[in-house]
């Protein structure tokens, strides 16, 4: 078959889940298929990638000011927010020019706002992966603990103009595609209506040979990692700080929880300083496996109900256990006491920690935990999954 992949952000130099999932799907589809794709130059970096059937084409960011805001101003609320950081005139040439010479049996939208590089015409051809909901995002992030009023009331305002766009293009695409069954029933229960899929996160399964048993992983050693400035995590981080770690070292006084995550919010930082050498702050790290497979626990202490925790997907595949909350295993749908721990209230989630630092039933968990991320959360089932949705596709077009 032959693919066009068109992203705003450069899929070979991943930073993001939508990113990350993009170059992953590239790289396994490009195995039996010929794609192209076609990028924003946002990078000085030269893309040097194992890319078989790959055709990669860069565009320059539009840096026309005044092109940007009068598309808004016609759009009105018909606009997603996501179209107004990446409209591009040349990347619509581009487009437009591909889209003459070639013929392609599906296009692939890894984001949102990609959609306005494209004609009305050229819908039904459009498999849009959105990883998550934006508008079901924004409106429970409004409700995290870490918003002032006034930032609050501005997602919850950008969460209703994002559910007007979604309700006005998700019919008019060929395939929307999420990453959890559960943010796919929630939408259909917002009354978003489209033809719907999901298509599986991955995550790379770290070999057998690396991994490290619980007598030598580092004494009472837990993690939690992330992007330290995503409000999620601070919330998640200040949630475990505050109620749940002084539980934690009162009946394991030599706990230390490392949180590992880039750019570490101001609230973390002043939080975690109330622990004086209890806790770790690394900021960016370029491995944060390095720090997980050392680890006695994982913990995503996450209270926003949307996506895939890909924290836990990692943590899982290095054989480190997991204590999670609900939230953050509603897209991944581990089995509670098996796969890993899932706690809401903060005395139980100390009391699973606890559990696993001192090595209860660890084995077990560090073997079922990788076993499920082996079975449900490959990169080859991802592109799998895909290249099924592709194949429908391109046989409704025959008839």
């Amino acid at each position: 078959m032959k693919l066009l992949v068109v992203m705003a952000h450069n899929p070979f130099n991943p930073k993001t889940g939508s990113e990350n999932l993009a170059f992953n799907n590239i790289i396994k589809l490009s195995e039996n298929n010929y794609i192209d794709v076609l990028t924003l130059d946002l990078s000085d970096k030269q893309i040097d990638i194992d890319c078989i059937n790959c055709n990669i084409i860069l565009a320059d960011k539009n840096k026309d000011v005044i092109t940007k805001w009068l598309k808004i101003l016609l759009d009105g609320l018909k606009i997603s927010f996501s179209f107004t950081i990446f409209i591009s005139i040349e990347m619509r040439r581009q487009v437009g020019k591909l889209l003459k010479h070639r013929t392609y049996d599906a296009i692939l939208l890894y984001e949102l706002g990609a959609v306005q590089y494209f004609q009305k015409s050229n819908y039904n051809k459009i498999i849009l992966n959105i990883e998550d909901p934006l508008s079901l995002k924004l409106m429970r992030m409004a409700n995290l603990s870490v918003w002032t009023k006034w930032d609050r009331l501005k997602l919850i305002v950008r969460s209703k103009i994002e559910s007007l766009y979604e309700k006005h293009i998700f019919p008019k695409m060929a395939k929307v595609l999420v990453l959890s069954a559960a943010d796919l029933n929630d939408m259909y229960k917002e009354g978003v209506h489209g033809k719907f899929g999901c298509v599986s996160y991955g995550t790379k399964q770290m070999n057998a040979t690396n991994l490290v048993p619980y007598e030598k992983r580092t004494d009472g050693m837990i993690v939690f990692s992330g992007n330290m400035f995503h409000p999620p995590n601070i919330d998640g981080a200040l949630f475990f700080l505050h109620q749940i770690y002084p539980l934690v070292l009162r009946e394991y006084p030599s706990a230390n929880l490392w949180i590992v995550g880039a750019n570490p919010d101001k609230r973390i930082l002043y939080s975690a300083s109330q622990f004086n050498d209890h806790v770790v702050i690394t900021g960016r790290v370029t491995e944060v496996s390095e720090y997980v497979k050392v680890a006695k626990v994982s913990i995503c202490p996450i209270r926003l109900k949307i996506g895939v925790q890909t924290k836990i997907l990692e943590a899982l595949s290095c054989g480190t256990p997991v204590v999670t909350t609900s939230a953050g295993n509603s897209g991944i749908c581990g089995v509670n006491g098996r796969d890993l721990w899932i706690e809401d209230a903060p005395s139980k989630f100390a009391s699973r920690v606890i559990s696993l630092l001192r090595g209860e039933s660890w084995s077990r968990f560090s073997t079922e935990g990788r076993k499920f991320v082996a079975e449900h959360f490959t990169w080859e089932r991802s592109a799998s999954e895909l290249e099924m949705h592709i194949k429908q596709l391109s046989v409704n077009q025959e008839y």
